[in-house]
């Protein structure tokens, strides 16, 4: 506990679970006053309130991050609430449907557009008006959740997730040089084998068999906690990365290093 954001706001999404959970934790700790928020009301509002219960300036907005009138919201009403913006973490991505798996000529239009939606889409959005705040308010720091998947090949992940999160790469360095010049800062992260609730999806057993699978990329043969990548991600938006913009960097226990 450093203090490193004593001061500062920073809008957290996906923040019900997972690592938008450890992220707005990790920012709360370090002294930052946290947006959190999540189309899971139940969870954002009881992690807000733990957040509280530790000492911090914690609220929660739900929102759906793939429609615009939610984020547009979600982003004013941060300002509202706390005066400013200084530092966002869009940790908002999953796959949608029959996304999953590497057989994407068998796979629903639905599935794609809905995971593109909330993977690639919500990015977007949130950059939007996140940055529309802070290019008129003296700049700010982004932080972006891609994913291995967006580098490398892996089955598992399917092809509407990996090309959504390629795109989030892309669309990060992109912002990067494009306001670099106006004081924002955009990088991101690309978690590898995370265990989080969306691991769940299909019960304990094929969630094991699942992190068992993509552990054998791993060069440390460990899953990675989600603290560890909100360690990555409150690191990219500290003043110590104040020269570090428009990056993606592995969180992956050196998966893509091989």
């Amino acid at each position: 506990m450093t203090g490193r954001f004593d001061g500062k706001v920073v809008l957290v999404t996906a923040a019900a679970g997972g690592i938008g959970a450890a992220t707005a934790k990790a920012f709360a700790i370090e002294g930052a006053k946290v947006m959190l928020s999540d189309i899971n009301e139940a969870g954002g509002e009881e992690m807000a309130q733990s957040l509280r219960q530790g000492g911090a300036d914690a609220r929660f907005f739900a929102a759906d991050a793939t429609l615009e009138p939610d984020i547009r919201a979600l982003v004013a009403e941060t300002v509202n609430a706390f005066g400013g913006l200084h530092v966002a973490a869009n940790v908002v991505g999953d796959a949608v449907g029959d996304a999953y798996g590497p057989e994407f000529h068998q796979q629903s239009l639905e599935g794609w557009d809905g995971t593109v939606a909330v993977s690639l889409r919500s990015v977007f959005l949130s950059m939007k008006y996140e940055i529309a705040h802070m290019i008129e308010h003296g700049g700010g720091t982004i932080a972006n959740v891609a994913s291995l998947s967006g580098m490398l090949y892996v089955p598992d992940s399917g092809a509407a997730y990996s090309a959504a999160k390629a795109g989030v790469i892309q669309l990060t360095r992109f912002a990067a040089l494009t306001y670099a010049d106006r004081g924002v800062r955009v990088n991101c992260i690309a978690p590898g084998t995370t265990p989080t609730a969306a691991y769940q999806k299909w019960g304990p057993e094929a969630a094991e068999a699942l992190t068992q699978r993509l552990l054998e990329g791993h060069a440390i043969k460990r899953p990675i906690d989600p603290g560890e990548q909100a360690a990555a991600m409150l690191w990219l938006c500290s003043e110590d990365a104040a020269m570090v913009t428009g990056q993606n960097l592995p969180v992956d226990g050196g998966w893509s290093a091989r």
